[in-house]
């Protein structure tokens, strides 16, 4: 189950430059998270690049596993004006 972290302002006008945060957090083995607008900067530091910025994924052995392990992750993930929806593969 997949959830898509945007940047704000997505999709007309996307903020970019925001640090990027709580990756580090992320320590569950059945969570993948795919970086798609996502630059270091010059000192390292993690920023947004784009209007769809992180794709994290739960996986589990139903919906509703995969679902919980994936908006877990997505919420120990932060920057400025972060967007996603909440209703991914809801019931």
């Amino acid at each position: 189950m997949n959830v898509v972290l945007a940047a704000g302002g997505y999709p007309e006008s996307p903020r970019t430059g925001d640090a990027i945060s709580g990756l580090g957090e992320v320590d569950d083995p059945d969570v993948l998270v795919f970086h798609a607008g996502t630059t270091r900067d010059d000192r390292g530091v993690l920023r947004t690049a784009g209007g769809r910025v992180l794709s994290v994924v739960g996986l589990g052995d139903d919906v509703a596993e995969a679902r919980a392990r994936a908006y877990d992750a997505a919420g120990r993930i932060r920057w400025k004006q972060q967007r996603s929806r909440t209703d991914i593969a809801a019931p």
